[in-house]
Formats: C-alpha cells, structure tokens, sequence
C-alpha cells in the first residue's frame, strides 16, 4: 500500500511540476498577480501591492510573498511565479491522501488521488501564478482539521484556525464566510449544534490566533493606504463582485455545480451514483464533503460573477465522493448497473472526442494559429483511453476502466503543458512583440504606453510602463526622447503616426478582439 502512496505522490510532481518554465506569463490574471509580486520586490515593499505602479486592490498578499521568494530564489521568471502554486497542488493531494485514508481507508485515498490528477482543470489551475492555489490548498487543510476537531481531535483545532487565517490573507472573506457555513450546516445536519460544542471549538483561542496571523497586514495596508486598499478590496472586489457582473463573468443558474462536474471529468460521469452512494452509506465524513460541496455550489450560485476558480476549492471534497464509489465498485462490480456503465462509458467517450473537436475549431477560426490545427490530434489519447477503458469496463474489470480513464487524462495534462501549449503561447503578441524589441536597434529606448495595452508587457519588461492618456503628452515626449510606445489597435488612430512614428509590430491577441501595436519615433 505504500507503494501506491509514492506512485501517487511522483504523479503529482509529474503533473504539477509539468514544464512550470515552459510557456510566458501571458495570461491576464497570472501577469497582475506576477507583476504585483515583482514590484513589491522591486521597492522592498511587503505591505502595498501595486501593478504598474498603481494601487492594486484585487487580492491580499500571500500569494505575493510567496513568489517574492521564489524570486529571490529563482530570479523574475514564469518558473518562479508558479512554483509555489505547484507546491500547493502537490501538497494537497498528499493531505488529501493523508486524511481520506485516516478517516475511510487507504483504496478511497488512492482512488481520489487519482480522480483529483485526472482533472485537466485543477492541472492547470496549479500551474498559474494567482492565488487559488493556495485558497484550494489552505481551505482543504482547515476544512479536513475542522472535521477532525469536530470528531474529538481538539488539537486540530488550532491548525484550523491557523489555516483560515492564512486563507483570509489570501483571498478574503470568502476563507470565513464559507467554512462557518459548512460547519453550522454540518451540525444541524448531525443534531449536534449546541453549547458544549461550541466550547470545545475553542473559538475563543481561535479568534486570538486569527488576529495574530491575519489582522496586522490589513490593518498596516490601510493605514499606509488611508483605506484606499480596504475599500476597493472589501466592496469592490467582494460585495461588488457578488451582486453585479464584472468583467464579463457572468454565470447561470447552477453554474457552479456544472464546474465541479467538470472538473472532475472523466470520471464524474458517475457523479450521480457516487452521490446516491454517499447518501446511502450515512458516513459522517462523506455527509461533511457533501456539505461542503453544496455550500460553495449554493453561495456561489447567486453570485452575478463566476469564474471556474470560485467553486474550486470543493473540487477536492466531491473528488473523495467519487473515489469512495470507485472503491466500492472495484469491491462490488454489480453496485453499477451496466445500463450506468453504457451510458457513462458513451457520455466520457463522446466528451472526449468533443474536446478534441473544440480545439481543432478554435485553432482554425484564430488568426496564426491554423497551421498548429494538428495539436487537437493530441488530445485523442483521451477518447482512445476512454474507450479502452470503458471495454474493460464492460468486461467486469473496474480496475482497469479506472487506470485507462486517468492514466489518458493524466498524459493528456502532461502532453498539453510540455507539447501542445507552448507553441501556441510563442505566437501571443507579448513574446512576439518583446522579442522583435530585444534585438532591435531601439531595445535601450524608454517604454510607454498610450491609454491601455497587454497587462502582461510588465512582466515581460520586468518594469513600470508609464502611461499617457493625451496624445498631446505623447507628442510633447516624441518631440524630445526617442521612445518605445505601447498600445492597443484602437487607440492608434489618435496618435501623430505619419510624421512621427512607425509600427515596429502588429498582433492579435490570442483568442481576443484585442490587438497590439508596438511603435517607435
């Protein structure tokens, strides 16, 4: 069983750790939070995060510190962005394994193990440099040492706390709001909400250690601001976010649980047996994952934005509802029935071959990038293993359905990061842009940009960009320094081009209507 254990652990170091330095920091929220980090470092500055130069309000600091010492480490690079989001998915299937085989048994630990790399999304998300890596990886601490404390560990108490504090400096109220709620539901549930439970949750010592950890900064970044940060965090980018769109992210009714689902692909597929399973088994543990599940879905189901992180950090709980069924079909083949089987195994097959589709058709439709229509090829290996799996399957050998689903998805995650993505992230405008600047005649030229252009120029340059909204400004500035001008397509027509300026570069966004323009006097 041990064995199984290492397995699981090389796998996520293979998975997490896959090709970290192989593509750019392009990607609009891995360029703020990397550029925010990078200028912190830049000015000695631990307590106000700014991007370009200005006051950034989105996200408190933990994820900065972290990459600031990566970067201490490493140097300014997309490797050292992202490792420490790959510690925190490495670390959370160890946790996860630790604490599903503690509380069920050790096949339930393996199997969600390998249901959580199965998942291309949560691959990816521990590959970006942004904080909900380690949201994911905190709140599942707290959340599995909450579970324990309520079942007569108290000392695992305190490591709840501790890790809610922590949560909270990394992305707010949510790291609150959401563990009360599944632990006051979680109670009512089990009839054990009352007075002698509350004193044994010691929440007087837990509201000193959250005080101790978690209040400092905000109260050092509200003076040094004079609340500036507090306001645009706690109302704009919290309450705000809650109750109207931005952004554009505007979700649907259950869109949360539709993400979860997904996440989990291939094999929530059974997600619906694998829920009646958990039901029916009334295990304290499985009711506690399912709580937790049906609180993120339900709070950010009225949420009028929703990205795929926001119900992320749940993944990992309906992840040990599947792998508590696959442990009990491995045990039972008949708890499936084969009509179940038919319709998983087609409805897996058919998403898979869906995937490679999408991708076929979004290379084809973006401009430069049609000639690369042959990476979808790559993604076969998923239906290919699908199928194969779901044979064995038909054959009576769960077993094997189990390794052919993750074992092609888990490749798959592998082949994207090391193969099929990095040849399509050379073609973004940055690297191509920043490139053709580096070996230019004008590389030692001032850098400025006119009104907006790509946020991700700043990590790349690895410095401010000073930005200009009047182009009497700019032609004051033309007039006496040779410059770099960065922009946007749109904005180009305002500019003196013809007696004073020339495009050293033009390029699309990568599946955006945004495009960027390079020009220089």
């Amino acid at each position: 069983m041990k064995l199984r254990f290492y397995v699981i652990v090389v796998l996520s170091i293979v998975v997490y750790g896959s090709n970290l330095d192989g593509f750019s920091i392009y990607i609009l929220d891995e360029a703020k939070n990397a550029s925010c980090a990078m200028e912190m470092l830049q000015r000695g500055d631990l307590v106000v995060p700014t991007f370009n130069g200005k006051l950034r309000t989105d996200k408190p600091p933990l994820h900065y510190y972290f990459m600031m010492a990566s970067y201490k480490a490493f140097g300014v690079t997309p490797f050292a962005a992202r490792l420490f989001s790959a510690v925190a998915g490495i670390l959370l299937i160890v946790i996860t394994y630790m604490n599903v085989k503690k509380l069920t048994n050790e096949s339930v630990a393996f199997y969600t193990s390998l249901v959580l790399l199965s998942s291309m999304q949560l691959a990816i998300q521990f590959h970006l440099a942004v904080p909900d890596p380690y949201l994911i990886f905190l709140l599942c601490v707290g959340l599995f040492s909450l579970f324990n404390g309520l079942q007569g560990d108290h000392r695992q108490l305190y490591l709840f706390y501790v890790a809610i504090a922590l949560a909270f400096l990394t992305k707010g109220l949510i790291a609150i709001v959401l563990p009360g709620l599944i632990a006051l539901i979680y109670l009512i549930l089990k009839k054990e909400l009352g007075w002698a439970l509350i004193r044994r949750l010691k929440i007087i010592e837990g509201v000193v250690i959250f005080c101790v950890i978690a209040l400092p900064w905000y109260v050092a970044v509200g003076m040094a601001t004079n609340g500036a940060w507090l306001k645009g965090f706690f109302i704009e980018h919290n309450l705000d976010r809650y109750t109207s769109t931005m952004e554009g992210h505007r979700g649907f009714p259950l869109a949360p649980f539709v993400i979860m689902v997904a996440a989990l692909l291939p094999f929530s597929v059974f997600v619906v047996q694998a829920v009646k399973l958990s039901f029916q088994t009334k295990n304290s543990f499985l009711l506690f994952c399912l709580v937790d599940c049906v609180v993120f879905g339900v709070f950010f189901s009225f949420s009028r934005t929703i990205l795929p992180s926001y119900p992320a950090p749940a993944v990992p709980f309906l992840a040990i509802v599947m792998g508590y069924y696959l442990d009990h079909w491995v045990r039972n083949f008949q708890v499936l029935s084969r009509t179940g089987l038919w319709i998983g195994g087609i409805t897996n097959i058919v998403i898979a071959f869906a995937i490679c589709l999408a991708i076929y058709i979004a290379l084809a439709k973006e401009p430069g990038l049609e000639s690369m229509r042959y990476i979808s090829v790559m993604f076969m290996v998923i239906p290919v293993g699908s199928a194969i799996g779901w044979y064995f399957g038909l054959k009576a050998r769960p077993q094997q359905l189990i390794y052919f689903w993750a074992g092609s998805w888990i490749l798959t995650s592998i082949l994207f990061f090391y193969v099929a993505f990095p040849p399509i992230d050379m073609r973004n405008p940055v690297s191509e842009s920043a490139g053709k600047i580096e070996k230019s005649e004008y590389s030692d030229r001032r850098v400025i940009g006119y009104k907006l252009f790509n946020p991700a120029m700043v990590f790349k340059l690895k410095k401010t960009i000073e930005v200009f909204d009047s182009p009497d400004q700019l032609k004051n500035i033309m007039n006496s320094e040779k410059i770099i001008l960065i922009t946007r397509q749109k904005y180009v027509q305002e500019l003196p081009i013809d007696s004073l300026m020339h495009v050293l570069y033009r390029g699309k966004d990568l599946f955006e209507r945004n495009e960027t323009v390079v020009l220089v006097n």
